[in-house]
């Protein structure tokens, strides 16, 4: 049984997310478990086909994608209130192409894709929120490719100022560093140079 703090989040998380339907609210928590993940450990790993979406109840987490040399590339991050899974791994049916881990401690409610392919006709609003998290992370992808494309690491700096601040207080420097497409040096000299 979920507590019940946790169910007033999920209720509003999942009304954020344009899932208000009673009924459907109600499937979802008798399906939702809760799990905790330790700082760095893995919800989703390469190569895996995954069984679940996430809802962030508390923590940060990140998508990144591992070299054969053991380099890691930051994709994304997220943190209470968003929703977590790879949809590509989803809508490919295929395994998931990068890392899904916890930068801090997290607490997730687990909801199984089985049940979001089950239910997707009789709760229509399961498919607005799969369009609507479809739409946000195109448009975030497409946003962040333009800022690694065509600006300098001192306005990719700027941008994480304006755009994901809270980054700074709970995500590692090497992580932003990589996050931004630079070496963590080239970070510390830009934080340095404008003050923080």
């Amino acid at each position: 049984m979920i507590p019940a703090e946790n169910q007033v989040q999920l209720h509003e998380i999942f009304t954020a997310h344009g899932m208000s339907d009673p009924a459907l609210l109600d499937c979802l928590l008798q399906s939702l478990k809760l799990r905790d993940y330790d700082h760095d450990q893995l919800i989703i790993r390469a190569g895996e086909r995954p069984t679940h979406f996430y809802v962030i109840l508390s923590g940060v987490a990140r998508y990144y994608y591992l070299s054969p040399e053991g380099r890691q590339w930051n994709k994304a991050f997220f943190r209470e209130g968003q929703l977590i899974g790879s949809l590509s791994a989803y809508f490919k049916q295929q395994p998931c192409t990068y890392n899904i881990a916890a930068v801090e401690r997290c607490r997730l409610a687990c909801l199984p894709l089985a049940l979001v392919a089950r239910q997707r006709e009789r709760f229509p609003q399961l498919q607005q929120m799969q369009d609507l998290m479809t739409r946000q992370i195109m448009l975030r992808n497409e946003d962040r490719e333009a800022l690694l494309l065509t600006s300098n690491s001192e306005q990719r700096y700027q941008w994480l100022l304006e755009h994901e601040a809270w980054l700074l207080d709970r995500v590692p420097q090497y992580q932003l560093a990589s996050y931004l497409g630079m070496d963590p040096v080239s970070f510390s000299r830009i934080k340095r140079k404008l003050g923080h």
